[in-house]
């Protein structure tokens, strides 16, 4: 089934659509002049014959560049890139990119607004957007590609293993001695849970690479390989690659004599396979699409009253976990919050002055419950211009807490339909001056 990504750059034209019953891209013409990109034309494959896509837009005079796919060599189109100008609403350049190269850039892309249409490496089959007498808008369509299993490097020793297909990976742990590697320990991410896989057996010096996932996957393992003794070929050293062009230490000591590389263009790795019992004879991988991050938490205007107080902001996370508040002699004297990201727990900093009647606490049952609105209260401080928070009371997707504090003739509520809180932020002196949240959409 194709799912569809919606159309991007200016506004305006008349709206056409490809559809999406096909099963790859195999040629794209792009026409342009002068005020930009005037016409484009696709050619598609659908059970082995070609289908010839109309002109969008209008053929005038200017130039005309032709982008080839070899789809009979498993190549596939995983990404456009454009450009457009903001006042004309026209596209005035186009960039395709495949799972095994790029082509240039069609047209003229400088001071011009850019934008990109790409599905985690996925495979983009079909097109759609709006046109007039030159191009406006562009779309695609897309499907999930079947994750692949690359052939294990170094020996045939020891016995089979597979960690199976995951959705990525968050950390990996390599254990090494003199002469090999010995142990690996990977932190897999499935449907955002922590699963952990292993093989071999620890024996040596152990580290750690962490990997910022879901906005940084490894997308290439490089090793070595060789005899150690003369009956065992064993994996003797290991590194990693990231989407975000970090190169990992060289893990293990001696270099072997056959190096190997496992990557798949356009792909990320979600699992590792391979041989061995008292080390790591033989390793293999599984290489999947990216991930696709979730959008950036926005941040709704923090509510209370002018004057006192230093801003503080926890920034955003993946949840809620637990709140602290603290009560005063004016409102809410301090508060502290405890949050998920990556399912790690992160302590947030006391904000305010914690005073003798401690805190109250309300936790969450995490993942399943979480945040989705705030009331408040304020209200200024008798014989003084500084405005305290007076209470604070939390509503989830399950139940609301009980006011912390009390309620005063000023109130507010922070909220967004369709979102979840995933952070806090505000002002504080000695006690909670201003409130805020950041807020991300709710998903499965």
């Amino acid at each position: 089934m194709a799912l569809k990504i919606e159309a991007k750059g200016g506004d305006g034209g008349n709206k056409w659509d490809d559809g999406c019953d096909y099963d790859d891209v195999t040629k794209i013409h792009v026409r342009g002049g002068l005020e930009g990109i005037q016409s484009i034309k696709f050619e598609y494959v659908k059970a082995g014959k070609t289908i010839d896509g109309p002109i969008h837009g209008v053929y005038g005079r200017g130039f005309t560049q032709t982008f080839e796919i070899n789809h009979l060599q498993e190549e596939h189109l995983v990404s456009v890139k454009g450009w457009y100008n903001k006042t004309s609403g026209v596209i005035q350049a186009l960039q395709f990119e495949t799972n095994q190269r790029s082509s240039e850039v069609i047209g003229f892309d400088e001071n011009n607004t850019k934008f990109t249409l790409e599905a985690g490496g996925n495979k983009l089959i079909g097109f759609h957007g709006s046109a007039e007498t030159n191009l406006k808008s562009l779309g695609v369509y897309f499907v999930t590609l079947p994750p692949i299993k690359l052939q294990q490097q170094g020996g045939t020793g020891g016995m089979e293993w597979d960690h199976g297909v995951n959705t990525g990976v968050r950390k990996v742990f390599i254990t090494y001695s003199p002469t090999m590697i010995s142990h690996i320990k990977v932190d897999y991410d499935k449907a955002g849970k922590v699963e952990m896989g292993q093989a071999g057996r620890v024996d040596g010096e152990t580290k750690e690479f962490v990997v910022d996932y879901p906005n940084e996957c490894i997308t290439s393992v490089g090793g070595t390989c060789d005899q150690v003794t003369d009956s065992a070929n064993r994996v003797r050293t290991l590194s990693f690659k990231t989407s975000k062009g970090r190169t990992s230490p060289t893990y293990g000591n001696v270099p072997g004599k056959r190096a190997f590389v496992l990557e798949s263009k356009g792909r990320a790795l979600v699992g590792f396979h391979g041989r061995g019992a008292w080390a790591i004879d033989a390793i293999g991988a599984h290489f999947g699409p990216f991930p696709i991050p979730p959008p950036p938490a926005e941040k709704l205007q923090s509510k209370g009253g002018e004057g006192g107080g230093t801003s503080w902001d926890d920034g955003a996370f993946d949840g809620v976990r637990k709140i602290y508040v603290g009560q005063g002699e004016n409102g809410v004297a301090s508060v502290k919050f405890v949050y998920d990201k990556n399912n790690q727990v992160v302590l947030g900093e006391d904000h305010g002055k914690m005073t003798m009647l401690g805190y109250e606490e309300f936790e969450l049952a995490y993942p399943n419950e979480y945040i989705t609105a705030v009331e408040g209260c304020y209200d200024k401080i008798f014989g003084s211009e500084s405005t305290v928070i007076t209470m604070l009371k939390f509503e989830t997707n399950v139940r609301t807490s009980p006011p912390f504090g009390l309620e005063s003739t000023s109130s507010f509520v922070l909220k967004k339909e369709g979102h979840k809180v995933v952070g806090f932020h505000g002002s504080a002196s000695h006690e909670l001056h201003q409130f805020g949240v950041s807020v991300g959409p709710i998903t499965k």
